[in-house]
Formats: C-alpha cells, sequence, structure tokens
C-alpha cells in the first residue's frame, strides 16, 4: 500500500481519452489546518531527523520540504514562499520503503504527480527535470510496480522510476507527438500522441514486458497526413525500450574521424 498525503489537487489535462479514476477523494481542510500541514519545529530540523518523519501521515510533507530546503534546490512544487493555497496542493507518495516523492496533486487522479521530485529514505532530493520539462512532468504511481512500473512522463521523454531513474524512452525526433500514459481495459501502455493539428490521435504504442523490464514497440514509423513525415525513437537514449513493428530506422552515419595518418621522419621513407 502506498503512502499518500497531503491537500486537494490541482487541474489537469490528459492526452488520453481514458484514465483511472481517482481512488479516493481528498477531504476539504480550512485554513488553519491547511498551515498546520507544515510544521512550525520542522524548520529546524536536522537531514537525520526531518528523514525520520518522511513516513509519518502527520509529518512527512513537512520532512519532505524540510530536505528540499536543505538541499538548497528549488523544484517547482516548493517555492521558495509557500501558501497555504501551494501546500494544499502537496502531495507525499511513497514509492518504496527507501523513496518517497513530492509533488502537486492531479484533482483527476490521485496517482498523478505534476512537477515531482525524488526524495531518499536517507534525504537526498533528486531533481526530475529542470525548466519548462519541470512544468510538464508527470509521475504515474503504480498500483502494482510488479506489473507497470512506476514512470514520469514528459512530452519528450519517459523516465523509469525504480532503483534508479532511467531513461526508458526518448524521442530522437520530436516535431508533432508527445508521450502520455494511457490505458486500455485497465492496462497502462505509453502512447505516442499526435498533437500538431486536429484531434489528438495514437502514432505508436509502447507495452511494458513485466518480465524482461522494458518497453516493446516502433522505433520508427510514418505519421498520418498530416502532418505527414516520421517519428524516430533515439536508440541510445532509449535504455528500456526493444524495438517492435514500424519500419526500421536507419543506422546512424559514422562520426568517427579519420584516423590522422603518423609524420614520416626524414630517413623513413627509405626504411
Amino acid at each position: 500500500m502506498w503512502l499518500i498525503v497531503g491537500g486537494a489537487g490541482i487541474t489537469a489535462c490528459c492526452g488520453c481519452n481514458a484514465t483511472s479514476p481517482p481512488t479516493t477523494q481528498p477531504a476539504t481542510r480550512d485554513h488553519a489546518s491547511l498551515s498546520a500541514l507544515i510544521a512550525p519545529e520542522s524548520r529546524d530540523w536536522s537531514r537525520e531527523e526531518a528523514s525520520a518523519h518522511l513516513a509519518d501521515n502527520k509529518l512527512g510533507i513537512s520532512a519532505a520540504v524540510r530536505l528540499v530546503r536543505l538541499a538548497e534546490v528549488s523544484p517547482l512544487c516548493v517555492p521558495a514562499e509557500l501558501t497555504d493555497a501551494h501546500v494544499a496542493r502537496l502531495r507525499l507518495v511513497g514509492l518504496s520503503p527507501e523513496r518517497w516523492a513530492l509533488g502537486l496533486a492531479d484533482a483527476q487522479d490521485e496517482r498523478r504527480l505534476r512537477a515531482p521530485v525524488l526524495v531518499s529514505a536517507g534525504g537526498d532530493v533528486s531533481l526530475l527535470a529542470e525548466g519548462i520539462e519541470e512544468e510538464v512532468a508527470v509521475l504515474h504511481v503504480s498500483n502494482d510496480p510488479d506489473v507497470f512500473p512506476h514512470v514520469v512522463t514528459l512530452p519528450q521523454r519517459v523516465l523509469l522510476i525504480g532503483d534508479d531513474v532511467v531513461s526508458a524512452v526518448a524521442l530522437d525526433t520530436c516535431e508533432h507527438v508527445q508521450f502520455e500514459l494511457c490505458q486500455e481495459r485497465g492496462f497502462s501502455y505509453i502512447g505516442l500522441l499526435l498533437t500538431s493539428s486536429g484531434p489528438v490521435r495514437e502514432v505508436a504504442r509502447y507495452r511494458w514486458d513485466p518480465y524482461e523490464l522494458t518497453f516493446m514497440g516502433p522505433a520508427c514509423d510514418k505519421l498520418p497526413d498530416p502532418p505527414g513525415g516520421k517519428f524516430q525513437i533515439d536508440l541510445k537514449a532509449s535504455r528500456r525500450l526493444e524495438p517492435v513493428g514500424g519500419e526500421i530506422p536507419e543506422p546512424e552515419p559514422d562520426r568517427k574521424p579519420p584516423p590522422t595518418p603518423e609524420p614520416v621522419l626524414p630517413g623513413d621513407e627509405w626504411a
């Protein structure tokens, strides 16, 4: 069972038609209780003290926020000035006994966290994206990681959140398409969606193989017209992809410079 604590979510858009329904309805909190979500004493906690409170239902968010401050990073989910309205959107989710995710809750689905950061049991804080990418990063918390893993979707890549953070699938050419977590008949998969013109359309699927621990889907394929053209996956950056279906991408040209000839010393030409 995953630990989920925090306040109400924020409205979000989803690129797929089918999404998992919210598991529970967050309770409404008044102004005073929102302020109480960040314990005043947490401002003086050491890293060890804050880490010890991560699994606490009441103090977990306070602990995570304190660890972010101690790490001297500025993620989107923990701005320099925290307000009651912002704290109401914070959620802390346990991904494993050694790792938590802190982010902004999604009003439509409690298993989605926006602008997430990872917090380890030892107090380390890891940013998953920066700049514009951070604004659109979404962590999808799996109901059963043995069947489908925790993933972070960004328009151009999918991160696998396990013992390590791995670039699972990444686009090489990224015009007109983006990744999104989708569902069909209760099963999750990564969809590559055409978003350039007209209604959103799915152009490729990447299904998770829980035995091989890889996504399976095309590395290259045509896009419908309009806009036409092709999409192509960056195979070097896609560490958890087994290419299946679609077109076979053209091999990359050999970019190694030609070998430099050894200098000829006087007299060597007669050797």
